[in-house]
């Protein structure tokens, strides 16, 4: 085998070994936020640490790799990505770590992954465009399957996960619009900056949000945790969420976005994983049933356009 062959065979093996170790952690990140929970931290407080700890992380990382800004970029680009960032950074993880405080690991990671519905809803009004009989039938199966994982005609079940589904189907509902109608900022000014100036925001706002609440008399313990805790939210900011993104950016330059994608799909498996093993976590049947209708709606349509090349 000639050693031009032997070196893509390392970097292919190398780019899938990172990718699997980057979705094995970012799937923790339920599970970790779950046991800081336990110990009596608010979600206020568990988002802010994450952010703040992992601000400095990412512009490290820019300095790293210092991209080169990418051709064509507008002067308002930047602000963009600020905006951006208050959404995907902010916004987002803000409604979905208040809506774990209400349900399992397992239905959190589910619910969230509901997002290419709304990407799919958002994407038809912009471009005014009916959608196809079959895009309408996985978009009624993925609401069926997750009535059922919620509990489905288990009205006591059902009603103990509705709060805590509001907020993390509002969570993706901000999550697929920013991805609708910000997404190309990745292409314009590079993933890695657009990581920096957008947590920068979001930790920015953090503090502003928190802030306000303290104002209005609404305070949230900051400062008065035990040092455990702390190693905590440095696990979670870390572990979960810089780490990720480095080993995906690497495994993305090895074996391709389309490669990289199909790989991460096993994250919500993974979390499942997790929650029954680490937090004790049980799902009635029909969760079971509903869970599982979700993850192979979802997938078939994200592996769908992965396939054809589709772009929102």
């Amino acid at each position: 085998m000639r050693a031009e062959e032997q070196s893509k065979i390392r970097e292919a093996a190398a780019g899938t070994i990172f990718l699997l170790i980057g979705t094995v952690c970012f799937a923790s990140k339920s599970i970790w936020i779950k046991w800081a929970y336990q110990m009596g931290a608010e979600p206020d407080a568990v988002l802010l640490y994450r952010q703040l700890l992992a601000v400095p992380l990412f512009w490290l990382i820019f300095l790293i790799y210092r991209p080169p800004m990418p051709d064509g970029k507008k002067k308002g680009d930047l602000w963009k990505a600020c905006g951006a960032g208050m959404f995907c950074f902010f916004l987002s993880p803000l409604l979905d770590f208040i809506g774990l405080n209400h349900v399992s690991a397992m239905v959190e990671r589910i619910l969230l992954m509901s997002y290419p519905l709304f990407v799919f809803g958002f994407a038809a009004c912009r471009d005014r465009k009916m959608s196809s009989i079959q895009d309408l039938f996985a978009v009624l199966a993925v609401m069926f399957g997750l009535f059922l994982a919620l509990g489905g005609w288990n009205a006591e079940l059902f009603q103990a996960n509705m709060i805590g589904a509001v907020f993390i189907l509002l969570s993706s509902a901000v999550y697929a619009g920013y991805l609708v109608l910000s997404g190309h900022l990745v292409h314009q000014i590079g993933g890695i900056r657009l990581n920096a100036y957008g947590m920068t925001a979001a930790g920015a706002a953090m503090m502003l949000y928190t802030g306000i609440k303290s104002a209005a008399g609404m305070n949230t313990p900051m400062a008065a945790y035990p040092l455990s805790m702390y190693g905590l939210f440095a696990v979670i900011a870390v572990v979960t969420t810089v780490i990720p993104f480095v080993l995906m950016l690497e495994g993305i330059k090895r074996i391709g976005a389309q490669r990289a994608a199909a790989i991460s799909m096993a994250g919500p498996i993974l979390t499942i994983f997790y929650g029954a093993l680490f937090l004790g976590e049980r799902l009635r049947l029909i969760q079971v049933i509903g869970c599982t209708a979700v993850f192979f709606v979802i997938t078939g349509m994200e592996y769908r356009k992965l396939k054809t090349g589709k772009k929102e």
